[in-house]
């Protein structure tokens, strides 16, 4: 089918298709798209979104082609417009094909749906905030007073009833810190598709899905608010209880439930502070992404190749690559120190040099591991190099 009798089809998107907003992967600025009834999610670029999000039912291809030649100089011949039908036909994400299946329904978990109704009012944005400060001063008065909490905390180190205890709390941080990210997930619209609080695993669909990016960021931050509040109500608890017991313990949980909360907002992978800054900045991949400009600079500074990146994406990547750069130093460093520490009563001078040559190991094994492809390599729908093959032919 070409010229009129093509142009003038007027196809229609399937409506329980999801898009997120704009994001950077890399220099690139796409789009993500899942087909709820499959699972499967792909990439657009920007081009391809402001195609495919036209293809409404009611305008026809001739009229989306020329909107497109407006917006972006270009008109498109009769096999992109094919093609892209053919791929869209493919990937059954138009309306009326034959194959449409029922949308399979979310797992329901009810007792979160049902403790999501009853704290939808401390799930807004406000009381979080609050919270928020809130659990801030109490890491700040924990730090404060950290000398003289650790002195009184040696003892119940020591202690197997104390360590058993302090495991028994943690684990119910833990198991807190992943019922708050699934009640501010149904809260705010994301699907919960498992929760188990006993192996402490959390999975949200639909989470990058969201039309705004403060939901996102509270539901990141959820989990690490929820150990504070934990640690707010269990030391107020154990404060409150006689005994030089109690006292040891409760400046140990202090300690440990403190640093299980502030851990949470680090922003190093997989940890919640990663996925919140890369909400922040709508970045997907954020951490290989910056790994990746780091890794290509010199061909940029060479003239000799490499993707040109805004300069804002540019600043973005370039300040967190050497963020993580300098954890990863400070963190191998840290660890050949204290082990090689512990090591060297034993082992004298060879104490620090075989965690040295573990480290180094470790790290050339990482950096020697194959390289998956990147998501947008594998995902990215094949029709944006036949549009942009077109365009330069015109």
């Amino acid at each position: 089918m070409t010229g009129p009798a093509l142009l003038g089809k007027r196809p229609r998107l399937r409506d329980d298709l999801l898009f997120s907003r704009p994001l950077h992967r890399g220099p690139a600025t796409v789009h993500l798209v899942k087909d709820r009834r499959s699972g499967r999610a792909f990439e657009l670029s920007g081009k391809e979104r402001f195609l495919v999000g036209r293809l409404d039912g009611v305008r026809s291809l001739g009229e989306v082609g020329a909107e497109y030649a407006a917006a972006y100089g270009r008109r498109l011949g009769d096999d992109h417009w094919a093609r892209l039908l053919w791929l869209l036909h493919q990937r059954d994400l138009l309306a009326g094909g034959a194959t449409e299946p029922p949308v399979v329904p979310a797992t329901r978990h009810d007792s979160v749906d049902r403790w999501a109704r009853r704290l939808r009012q401390v799930l807004r944005p406000g009381p979080v905030a609050v919270l928020g400060v809130l659990v801030a001063a109490l890491l700040a008065a924990v730090a404060w007073h950290a000398g003289p909490l650790w002195q009184a905390a040696r003892p119940a180190f020591t202690d197997p009833l104390s360590l058993l205890l302090l495991g028994l709390l943690a684990w119910a941080g833990a198991a807190t810190h992943e019922f708050a990210h699934a009640l501010a997930a149904v809260r705010l619209g994301a699907t919960v598709e498992r929760i188990n609080l006993v192996t402490l695993t959390c999975r949200i669909e639909d989470y990058a899905f969201l039309a705004r990016r403060r939901d996102q960021l509270l539901i990141a931050a959820a989990g690490g608010l929820a150990n504070g509040l934990v640690l707010l109500l269990v030391g107020a608890a154990l404060a409150v209880v006689p005994g030089a017991f109690a006292d040891r313990l409760f400046s140990a949980y202090v300690l440990v439930a403190a640093a299980q909360t502030l851990v949470n907002f680090v922003p190093i992978p997989p940890l919640d502070g990663y996925k919140m800054v890369s909400h922040l900045l709508d970045t997907l991949d954020l951490a290989p992404e910056s790994r990746r400009y780091l890794a290509t600079a010199p061909l940029r500074l060479s003239r000799r190749g490499g993707a040109r990146y805004p300069r804002p994406v540019a600043i973005r990547l370039g300040l967190y690559g050497v963020w993580w750069f300098f954890v990863a130093v400070g963190t191998a460093a840290g660890v050949v120190y204290f082990v090689g520490a512990l090591l060297t009563p034993a082992l004298g001078a060879l104490g620090h040099v075989l965690p040295a040559a573990v480290v180094g190991l470790t790290i050339a094994g990482w950096a020697a591991r194959p390289r998956r492809a990147r998501p947008s390599d594998r995902s990215s729908p094949p029709h944006q190099q036949h549009i942009e093959a077109h365009q330069r032919k015109v």
